[in-house]
């Protein structure tokens, strides 16, 4: 299958993630207890875990950022968010966000500090 259909179904319909934190930077680790060889799958609202969210818990062994994990499932950005959304409301993966943009300083305290560093002399 290819073109729209695929991602629907892949998400099983929903085009939203049900954690709308996930930013392109966000960092995405398999936890420790995740991934096939434990037992029984962990159930998701749809069933059981598809091909995808095994792949990325596949991927994810090593850190991997969500820009990166959709450029190797080769799957549309959205469609990722909301399957690493699914893996991390089950616990399988952990998520750690973007670190928030550095507040610029102002140009007038900048200048202040300069001001002081002269008199200094």
């Amino acid at each position: 299958m290819s073109g729209p259909v695929r991602p629907y179904v892949i998400t099983g319909g929903r085009s939203r993630p049900s954690r709308n934190v996930l930013a392109l930077e966000s960092l995405v680790s398999a936890a420790p207890t995740a991934g096939p060889g434990l037992g029984e799958l962990p159930e998701t609202e749809e069933g059981t875990l598809n091909r995808e969210h095994l792949r990325i818990l596949a991927l994810c062994r090593k850190l991997l950022s969500v820009a990166e994990i959709a450029a190797h499932l080769r799957l549309p950005l959205g469609v990722v968010k909301v399957l690493i959304g699914d893996l991390w409301d089950l616990g399988a993966v952990h998520v750690i966000p973007p670190v928030p943009q550095a507040e610029r300083l102002p140009a007038t305290l900048l200048e202040e500090v300069l001001v002081g560093l002269r008199q200094l002399r």
